[in-house]
């Protein structure tokens, strides 16, 4: 057990809504709460009356953080916090540049050479086999414009194979993780079919370089656009290292997407191991673009031709099976 006085300074230190740090600040006060010896109904009345900020916070973002608490709390998990066993420190840049080694040299073509399942089909076929070789017929998933966010862009895998097979365009853009298909709340109080609210299933976190990795940057030059072939031999090196990547997606223009293999229990275990754990502690400090920590982030989907860069996005590696191999 902890001091109550400690739960106490936690709720008065609550960030504002909106920012980000008040997603993951509600799960830390709810483990102190679950620590103190509260109940989860105080703990979820005392969260409404000290969250403040722009962004509405639903009650069931609250009860969701409260949940996981209690969970962790009942299997002795939040006994065994960073407190007691701290995370141990490591240097971004010699991780980062270990990654580079282990890749050196590797352009897309070793990558294609990497991927598990061959992929040796023509571009305009990507969506379909990524559609069939990843998601169950039931799924369903946003596929649409960066703007869309009716119901009509929210259908099943079956539902969207069946369409482009029969000669319809592909959309540019996926959320990688399946949907409810009803409408939830954004972080603005806004009802959307493809809000972080709607992710029915927490498979994959969507990874991207927007910029060169700030370990790697001469703090005297301005920050550039990194390379698609440091791109490359950093997504090689990962795989060396046995990241768990389902998918390696060009999106016909800078950069390469990967869909990391995550697999959260549900919104809170997403805002404590995946925000708060691996983009937070690994793979923001690596220079992994710091937006793509939330559940309903989008990726740009394979079979979509770029009129304006006279590209496709494709698939570059697949692997349905990570996360799942035995480790050696």
């Amino acid at each position: 057990m902890i001091s109550p006085d400690r739960y106490d300074a936690a709720l008065r230190e609550m960030p504002e809504s909106g920012g980000g740090g008040c997603h993951v600040a509600l799960l830390s006060v709810a483990n102190l709460g679950a620590l103190a010896g509260l109940s989860p109904e105080q703990i979820s009345r005392d969260l409404r009356v000290h969250i403040h900020g722009k962004r509405h916070v639903s009650d069931r973002e609250i009860r969701d953080a409260v949940s996981k608490a209690f969970r962790d709390f009942k299997r002795g998990a939040l006994l065994t916090s960073s407190e007691s066993h701290p995370h141990p420190a490591f240097c971004a840049e010699r991780l980062l540049r270990g990654v580079l080694a282990a890749g050196d040299d590797a352009d897309e073509a070793d990558l294609w050479e990497c991927s598990p399942i061959r992929l040796d089909w023509p571009p305009d076929q990507d969506a379909v086999r990524l559609l069939k070789l990843l998601y169950l017929a039931e799924d369903r998933l946003f596929i649409g414009a960066r703007h869309d966010a009716g119901a009509v862009h929210i259908r099943s895998a079956a539902d969207w194979c069946k369409r482009f097979e029969a000669g319809a365009p592909v959309p540019e853009h996926v959320i990688p993780n399946p949907l409810t298909g009803n409408s939830g709340e954004t972080k603005d109080g806004k009802l959307s079919f493809r809000a972080d609210s709607c992710v029915a299933c927490f498979r994959f976190a969507v990874l991207e370089f927007d910029q060169t990795p700030e370990p790697l940057c001469d703090p005297r030059q301005p920050v550039t656009a990194w390379p698609r072939e440091a791109q490359c031999q950093f997504w090689a090196g990962a795989l060396t290292f046995k990241w768990p990547i389902a998918a390696l997606i060009d999106s016909g223009g800078k950069s390469i997407h990967a869909w990391l293999v995550v697999n959260a229990a549900d919104a809170a275990d997403w805002t404590t191991q995946v925000e708060g754990e691996l983009f937070a502690r690994m793979l923001v400090p690596l220079g992994v673009d710091r937006a793509c920590k939330n559940e309903a982030r989008l990726s740009r989907m394979p079979g979509h031709f770029r009129i304006e860069k006279s590209r496709w996005q494709r698939v570059l590696y697949l692997n349905p099976n990570a996360g799942n191999e035995v480790k050696p």
